[in-house]
């Protein structure tokens, strides 16, 4: 993490809604698990870091290169070219929208199987997140339709939190906050 990234990591951490947490959960990305290892120090609490619930993986090919970049170019392009296409991949290396959502939809159940009546903070990264929130509020009853365009509305900023409450008498989630970032 930068510094900025740590003192805003510090000051998550200082927020009196955090002060009940049971759990912390975290994508094995490093300024994922930075993040969520200095919210476990601040609060002591442990801190588990899972491979599922990192960002959506993208082509190897694009790392590191300019925006401005033919490949690069060629890559936007053919994403937004697709972009209503949730199977899509640019190629064989990328992850399409719906393993993502997949992983989503597994992670909700991991959190119900496990966490059960306990408050756990999850540390991810947007893409993720959004197909988390979309699968916890849609369940299975949805069509495709009906999730892109939830996953579509939504934008996150980092560090952002959104609260999501699951009902285990109406087995249902709900969403107390989306994307609050008045804490920075």
């Amino acid at each position: 993490l930068s510094e900025t990234g740590i003192k805003q990591a510090e000051k998550l951490a200082c927020l009196p809604r955090f002060k009940n947490i049971d759990e912390i959960v975290t994508s094995n990305w490093k300024r994922s698990q930075q993040t969520a290892e200095t919210m476990a120090q601040f609060l002591n609490k442990p801190c588990k870091a899972l491979g599922d619930i990192c960002e959506r993986q993208q082509s190897t090919k694009i790392y590191g290169l300019s925006r401005a970049d033919p490949i690069a170019e060629e890559y936007t392009r053919d994403l937004i070219k697709n972009r209503n296409n949730w199977n899509y991949k640019w190629d064989f290396e990328e992850e399409s929208y719906m393993e993502v959502l997949k992983r989503a939809k597994d992670f909700r159940e991991y959190l119900i199987q496990n966490f059960s009546q306990k408050s756990v903070a999850v540390f991810s990264h947007e893409t993720f997140i959004r197909c988390l929130i979309t699968a916890c509020i849609l369940g299975e009853d949805q069509g495709e339709l009906c999730f892109k365009k939830l996953f579509s509305s939504m934008a996150l900023q980092n560090t952002g939190i959104s609260l999501l409450i699951y009902r285990e008498e109406a087995k249902i989630w709900k969403m107390w906050y989306l994307n609050d970032y008045g804490h920075l």
